[in-house]
């Protein structure tokens, strides 16, 4: 692995000399006895994105330009396999000017669970994504020329890594074909005269995981934190600060893309249960045509004259029957993807993302058969199913409760969840999509 420790004679054997940047991140003083040790970076250790602010290490009253594209080129010649962590500054020289770049985010290119390591190795293949305030003089151009083929934070479309099971292929080629656009440069896509994917629907019979699925996509895409709103929270008893709250919605998009154009970042804006303040225009008889009025607020910003190019709306919804029709034709929410009960592959996908955690700790019970459960589980939602896990391994932990000593402690090596434990929770969690097997069997 490449490594950028110089050997210098002014400094004695068993020593080394760093700088006051590299002393205070890693929290020694000169002088300091400090034990180093080789590092063998694990696999699938490839940084996937990483997000870095920029700043001069003097502060300076004129204002530069730094072109990201040529930036992303420096410094992968620079630091190519080399670790970098959440927290960490670097000085960097750039076009004769001295500069300093801190790691606000890195994911990997795998990366499984909120609690995945924030530290990794810079690829060729790795998304940069700088960052720059604006009191500090510097201005970034050709950000989404250098970012925009880089739209997924990971190489690999997985939505198992993301905690998401059940899902078919066409889910997610139709997930693809909403950001086909995007991947390509700005100037591409102005050539081609073609408009971005402004909207999508995730629609299907409640516990199928549509939140789940939305709040998981701001995870995926490289832009800006995703804002997540249920339905009712925009309504307001206040004649107008219903459409006010819309808007404001938008507004960090509006500025971004009046200051940066077309190398605005994406704003990712979630609705859950949006037939709650979206419903077809008319139905409500409240008199105050509020309802009516967050339609067309809404149609205004993704569709209308001054409609935006950086927003991406995405509603979920157990009821699309209720929805104004005019936000699902195209350019509004176009992308309609229905989540719909997991099959038996689907089911044993979801069983296995929610028992990952028991079998790598070697609480679940050798005689546990997923398959079986899956087969067992039909017309299941995803949600239901967690419940089943969860009731499974209450069973198993009362087993190890005494009513006599609820103080006496528990010995963890002895908690097993066992294929009986699961048996008995599918007579507690039965499906509400369905007719019960046993039911039909008594029509026979």
């Amino acid at each position: 692995m490449r490594s950028d420790c110089f050997v210098s004679r002014d400094i004695r054997s068993g020593y080394i000399a760093l700088n006051a940047i590299q002393r205070r991140h890693a929290k020694v003083s000169t002088g300091d006895t400090i034990s180093v040790s080789r590092f063998i970076p694990p696999d699938n250790f490839n940084l996937a994105s990483l997000t870095l602010e920029l700043e001069f290490i003097k502060k300076r009253t004129k204002n530069e330009q730094v072109d990201a594209v040529l930036l992303d080129t420096q410094l992968k010649q620079r630091f190519i396999s080399q670790v970098m962590t959440a927290g960490q500054r670097v000085p960097f020289k750039y076009h004769g000017n001295n500069y300093i770049f801190t790691v606000n985010q890195a994911v990997l290119e795998r990366q499984e669970g909120s609690n995945a390591p924030e530290r990794g190795l810079i690829s060729n293949e790795t998304c940069i994504i700088f960052e720059a305030s604006n009191s500090s003089g510097i201005k970034i151009v050709n950000q989404r020329e250098a970012a925009s083929s880089n739209i997924f934070r990971q190489k690999e479309f997985n939505l198992l890594s993301l905690g998401i099971g059940g899902l078919s292929n066409e889910f997610a080629d139709r997930f693809r074909r909403a950001f086909a656009s995007r991947v390509f440069p700005p100037h591409v896509t102005s050539k081609l005269g073609i408009k971005h994917v402004k909207g999508m629907l995730l629609y299907g019979p409640p516990g199928t995981g549509k939140t789940l699925i939305a709040r998981q996509i701001g995870k995926m895409l490289n832009g800006r934190e995703p804002k997540i709103v249920n339905g009712p929270e925009v309504l307001s008893k206040f004649v107008g600060e219903t459409e006010k709250n819309v808007r404001d919605l938008f507004a960090d998009a509006e500025n971004d893309q009046q200051t940066h154009g077309d190398q605005s970042d994406l704003h990712v804006i979630i609705f859950d249960e949006i037939d709650a303040i979206c419903k077809s225009r008319g139905s409500t008889r409240d008199g105050t045509g509020v309802h009516d009025s967050i339609v067309n607020q809404l149609l205004t910003k993704i569709d209308g004259v001054e409609s935006l190019n950086n927003v991406l709306l995405i509603g979920t919804t157990n009821r699309k029957d209720l929805l104004d029709e005019a936000l699902l034709r195209l350019g509004r929410l176009e992308v309609q993807v229905e989540i719909s009960l997991p099959d038996e592959n689907g089911r044993l996908q979801i069983l296995q993302i929610h028992t990952n955690k028991m079998k790598e700790n070697s609480f679940l019970a050798p005689d546990v058969n997923l398959k079986e459960l899956a087969a067992r589980t039909k017309n299941y939602s995803g949600a239901e199913l967690e419940g089943v896990v969860k009731t499974a391994v209450s069973f198993a932990l009362n087993r190890q409760l005494s009513m006599d000593d609820l103080t006496k402690p528990v010995d963890e090596k002895s908690i097993k969840v066992t294929m009986d434990d699961f048996l008995n929770a599918l007579h507690e969690i039965t499906p509400t999509f369905g007719a019960s097997t046993d039911d039909l069997e008594r029509c026979r």
